[in-house]
């Protein structure tokens, strides 16, 4: 009995261990995303080869998965699956690069991830659910945050921090939606990547978002750095690290460590951006960071008063997986 008491305690410390690991990892390409996201604007690639190098390498990595993916959907409402779709998809891709030209790392990694607690709460709140005052000390710290940042800027960066906002509340119904289907990552990953990659091809037909990969105009070390970094590692391997951490730490844990992308984001940005943060964009981080780990530790949900849907059960706070 002894010896299976170590071995469970012993298979319990390598879990932790790992999940840790793979949830730093995780902070880390979520932090390199906001970084990429930002020097996309001055890379030689336009808006639709980013859209189509992040989705269409990920659809192809993903083939394997597309029919199993499609068995599921068969028995799934679509309406949660069109939220996914939207939600972190082609929309949210679009809105996140728009607000990245015009602001910077730090707020590309503050904002956007930062306001996903606030919507979710207020979403629930509308829902019928009762959050604790903690739940909405950190939510208040949060949206004072993402106000500070749009008050104090220049007008451009400012209507940046909208489109990061905007790109908050995709994110946040994309949040709900996984909740309320049985989508495995796998699937998750094919519907952020198929239709994205589908849509981004006819648009960029229509001119929409015009192509360059293809005419020579774009470097080929971009390409191959936008295709590794976008297409593999933040479309695909980002999605299997984060959901092997919530399994092996939890989502409580796992949202507590990746609150800390902001600040790693702003902290690589000096160095490989040369973006020196203002003292605005820092207070920024602050009341956010402080807000979402308020938010993750000590606002708990409270007993369900009666609500319109079952579905508000889901509410939780989730940190963004991009």
């Amino acid at each position: 009995m002894l010896e299976r008491f170590f071995y469970r305690e012993h298979m319990a410390q390598k879990q932790l261990i790992r999940g840790t690991i793979a949830m730093s990892a995780v902070v880390l390409i979520w932090a390199g995303f906001a970084l990429s996201m930002r020097a996309a604007g001055t890379s030689s690639l336009s808006m639709g080869d980013v859209a189509l190098l992040r989705f269409g390498v990920a659809s192809v990595l993903l083939l394997p998965s597309i029919p199993g993916t499609l068995r599921v959907m068969r028995t799934t409402r679509w309406v949660p699956t069109f939220l996914i779709v939207i939600g972190g998809g082609l929309p949210f891709f679009v809105l996140v690069q728009g607000g990245g030209i015009s602001t910077s790392a730090a707020l590309v990694g503050t904002v956007t991830p930062g306001s996903v607690p606030v919507f979710l709460t207020v979403l629930g709140a509308v829902l019928g659910l009762r959050f604790s005052a903690m739940r909405w000390v950190g939510v208040i710290s949060i949206a004072a945050g993402v106000v500070f940042a749009i008050s104090a800027g220049d007008p451009s960066s400012a209507g940046g921090v909208v489109l990061l906002l905007s790109a908050g509340a995709l994110w946040s119904l994309y949040t709900y939606a996984v909740g309320k289907t049985s989508y495995r990552p796998l699937h998750i990953a094919v519907l952020l990547s198929v239709p994205s990659a589908i849509a981004t091809l006819v648009f960029s037909n229509a001119g929409v978002f015009p192509l360059t990969l293809f005419s020579g105009m774009a470097s080929s070390s971009d390409i191959l750095l936008y295709a590794l970094a976008q297409g593999v590692v933040i479309g695909v391997v980002s999605t299997l690290l984060y959901s092997y951490s919530i399994a092996t730490l939890g989502s409580t844990r796992s949202a507590l460590m990746g609150a800390g992308s902001p600040v790693v984001a702003t902290f690589l940005a000096i160095p490989f951006l040369g973006e020196i943060p203002s003292a605005p964009t820092i207070a920024c981080l602050a009341l956010v960071t402080v807000g979402a780990i308020t938010a993750n530790m000590w606002g708990k949900t409270r007993e369900k008063a009666r609500t319109r849907s079952r579905a508000v059960s889901q509410l939780r706070v989730r940190n963004v997986s991009f």
